[in-house]
C-alpha cells in the first residue's frame, strides 16, 4: 500500500477507493494543497480527472471540490472536467442532518449548491488553510472568534498575494467570479 499523502485530487479519490474512507485522504489532500505556497502549482494538482465512482455524490462532490477551490484561492477558471454531466447531481444532497437544511442552503459556496450539494460556507476548511480576510469574517461569525492584531495582519498578507496572483497580465483568466471574494 502507497502511504504517500495524495498531492493530486485524483490520488485522493483513489486513496478513498483503496481504504473504503473518503475522510483521511481528502484531509491529506488538503494539507498538501493548503501548505503549496505555489498557485501554479495548487492548480496543477486540480487539473487531472478523477476517475468516476460508483457513486454519483462522490463524483459531483469531487467536481464542486476543484471548482471551489479555484474560486476559494483565485486558480482561474476550474478544470474542464469539472463542467462533465456526471459531476452534478440531479437531486438535491444536504451535509448536515435535517435541521440544518436552512442554513447550509444559504451558505454553501457555489461550487456545490449548483451541483446540488448543500454544505457549510467554508466546506474545505482545515487547520493549514491559510487564514485569510473570508477566512476570519466566516470564523468569527460561526464561532464568536476574533482575530488579534497580528492575525489581522496576517490576513491582509495572505490577500494580498492571492489579489496579486490575480493580475490579468499574469493570468488571463483571473477575476472571473472571484471579485469581493478576497
Amino acid at each position: 500500500m502507497n502511504f504517500h499523502r495524495p498531492g493530486t485530487l485524483r490520488q485522493a479519490l483513489r486513496r478513498a477507493e483503496d481504504t473504503g474512507s473518503l475522510r483521511v485522504p481528502l484531509a491529506e489532500f488538503l494539507d498538501e494543497f493548503y501548505m503549496d505556497t505555489e498557485l501554479a502549482s495548487q492548480r496543477d494538482r486540480l487539473l487531472e480527472a478523477p476517475d468516476r465512482s460508483s457513486d454519483p455524490v462522490r463524483d459531483a462532490f469531487f467536481g464542486g471540490i476543484a471548482e471551489h477551490l479555484c474560486r476559494r484561492w483565485g486558480l482561474g477558471p476550474a478544470p474542464e472536467w469539472t463542467d462533465e454531466p456526471s459531476r452534478f447531481l440531479s437531486r438535491p444532497f444536504f451535509m448536515g442532518p435535517e435541521r440544518m437544511k436552512p442554513i447550509l442552503m444559504a451558505e454553501s459556496p457555489s461550487a456545490f449548491r449548483r451541483r446540488f450539494i448543500f454544505t457549510e460556507a467554508e466546506p474545505l476548511r482545515r487547520a493549514r488553510m491559510p487564514r485569510d480576510l473570508k477566512w476570519w469574517a466566516y470564523e468569527s461569525e460561526r464561532s464568536g472568534m476574533e482575530p488579534s492584531h497580528e492575525d489581522i495582519l496576517d490576513a491582509q498578507e495572505i490577500s494580498a498575494r492571492f489579489k496579486a496572483a490575480m493580475n490579468p497580465a499574469r493570468h488571463p483568466n483571473a477575476g472571473y467570479e472571484t471579485a469581493g471574494m478576497i
